[in-house]
């Protein structure tokens, strides 16, 4: 366990979540603007940086055999030390803020297929019901005969 390498890799995934934390706020902006084909595109940025994040951590676990930063703490130097709780705090409030960036997106979004689906419901109301009301739909004329239209005795 090369506790450099492992502090190299923190570093990496940093700068990963700094990046994941840009797209979060960018997808606000784009989500205030309706441009769904922005969205779409940063959608796929968002699921690449996800990816690598994935990866990097995979990889961080295997090189400090799944301890964590606190674990990491007791056999590390001070500098390492010193560097490790910066990257430990700066990936805490990193993460802490795309979480905060989301449940905003996330708020946003649902806001937006309301107004879609008020203005859709607007555009096309749905039809009244219709039920057959012998009374209601008939109107008696008072002028009329009462006797049929046909004379069967002629």
């Amino acid at each position: 366990m090369s506790i450099p390498t492992i502090i190299s890799t923190l570093e990496q995934l940093a700068a990963l979540h700094d990046s994941l934390y840009e797209l979060t706020t960018r997808k606000a902006e784009i989500v205030k603007s309706n441009s769904i084909e922005d969205l779409q595109e940063l959608t796929k940025e968002e699921k690449k940086c996800t990816t690598a994040i994935y990866q990097l951590e995979r990889q961080r676990a295997e090189l400090s055999g799944n301890k964590t930063i606190s674990e990491l703490l007791v056999d590390a130097s001070e500098n390492e030390k010193a560097a490790l709780l910066q990257l430990r705090e700066r990936l805490t409030n990193t993460i802490e803020s795309i979480k905060q960036q989301n449940e905003l997106n996330q708020q946003l979004l649902q806001q937006s297929l309301q107004f879609v689906s008020m203005t859709i419901n607007a555009l096309n109301p749905e039809p009244n019901t219709v039920t057959y009301e012998k009374s209601a739909n008939i109107k008696k004329n008072t002028n009329a005969p009462t006797r049929s239209m046909f004379d069967s005795k002629a």
